[in-house]
């Protein structure tokens, strides 16, 4: 059997070990509630490694993109395919990077996957860009280029351009929109979470 003065050592080393595995290091935080549900830490570094945005902004968008899960996921019934789930995963990770939680990886994927769903289903249906409005637009491009090309061969391209764009502005509107209705705090003093 040991003497307690031969343990010591052993004791000691693995104290210090343990105290220099977890000194300092933030496993998770709140960083704000939108109405009252947390926004993660891990899911605005996430956000921020996706978009390459500064803290401050990748915040703003993962509070706006928790907006838009809650309200895509009233509207949309079921739970999208696994494979659908695991296929955005892997998309999610191409991008972003190694060092994020399978958690975290899911709950951004299945965000993504509401909020596209939402838009296909209720916003872009919305969209319309008539033809004298596509026309408008190459005239406006053709007439300071001299080597424009053909209307035909462009018209696509200037339709789906303008389609994009009025698609944009519907969906600033509904997140300007959901904003103004939501409870969105940041606490003071981080939330520390395990």
């Amino acid at each position: 059997m040991r003497s307690r003065s031969s343990l010591l050592p052993t004791i000691g080393l693995i104290l210090l070990v343990s105290a220099t595995a977890f000194a300092g290091q933030l496993i998770e935080r709140t960083v704000a509630f939108v109405n009252k549900r947390p926004i993660l830490l891990s899911d605005v570094r996430l956000t921020k490694a996706l978009l390459g945005l500064e803290e401050e902004a990748a915040v703003e968008r993962s509070i706006e993109e928790a907006l838009m899960f809650e309200e895509a996921s009233r509207l949309l019934s079921g739970v999208p395919a696994e494979e659908r789930v695991a296929t955005e995963i892997r998309n999610l990770e191409a991008k972003g990077g190694n060092g994020f939680s399978p958690a975290a990886l899911r709950r951004k994927a299945l965000a993504q996957i509401a909020i596209s769903d939402y838009i296909d289903l209720r916003l872009r249906p919305l969209v319309r860009v008539d033809d004298a409005e596509v026309r408008r637009t190459f005239s406006d491009k053709a007439k300071d280029d001299p080597k424009a090309p053909a209307f035909d061969e462009v018209e696509d391209r200037i339709r789906e351009s303008l389609e994009r764009r009025s698609l944009d502005r519907r969906i600033e509107e509904w997140v300007t929109a959901i904003k103004r209705r939501a409870d969105i705090r940041r606490p003071d003093a981080p939330t520390r979470v395990r």
